[in-house]
């Protein structure tokens, strides 16, 4: 795993009702991918608002495949998918995405129906869970509500700025191409997250 992730640093910030660990007996079979199935059972996974991922609320009941969820999405007619759909493991959404794991590579993927997509998101979990956790970690900085009102359009600029270059820095993926990543920070630059 990339990102300094653990256990204790999660609890520091979300209930640990809220973390989802998912134990080894629970991932199945096509979770191959030994650091991904460490984290899982070990550190796990976030669910909380305004963290940008909605993890769902039955991971801990264990892994199911993406096909499972959407047994009729046509990947075929989607553009270069990147690794074998079959092995991917649904986690939850982002906006109109799933978010799914590669259970082979440890990869994220964003699978986006509306533009018929498949793109890299984190180069595994624990840039996905930093990413998470940075959100909810900074949220008091940026919020409008949590701050009673906006904040002076340069204070919003350097805020995103910092969100951008911190999650770059664990894993550059978010940001290599343009995402909802690039998104979030855009409007936590404008003031509207």
């Amino acid at each position: 795993m990339i990102a300094p992730v653990t256990l204790e640093l999660l609890a520091g910030m979300f209930p640990a009702e809220r973390i989802t660990r998912v134990p080894f007996e629970r991932q199945g079979g096509i979770l191959t991918h030994g650091a991904s199935r460490d984290f899982l059972a070990g550190t796990g996974v976030p669910r909380a608002d305004g963290v940008l991922i909605d993890v769902r609320d039955d991971l801990a009941d264990g892994l199911t495949p993406y096909l499972s969820h959407r047994p009729h999405a046509d990947l075929s007619r989607y553009g270069d998918v990147p690794s074998d759909p079959a092995r991917w493991l649904h986690l939850g959404t982002a906006f109109s995405s799933d978010i799914v794991l590669d259970g082979n590579t440890g990869t994220v993927y964003d699978v986006n129906a509306e533009v018929r997509a498949v793109l890299p998101l984190h180069t595994d979990l624990s840039s996905m869970v930093y990413g998470m956790w940075l959100l909810k970690h900074r949220r008091a900085d940026y919020d409008p509500e949590e701050l009673d009102g906006m904040l002076p359009v340069e204070e919003s600029e350097r805020i995103a700025d910092e969100i951008q270059a911190e999650l770059s820095r664990i894993d550059p993926l978010p940001f290599a191409r343009a995402g909802w990543w690039e998104g979030v920070v855009t409007d936590i630059a404008g003031g509207m997250w």
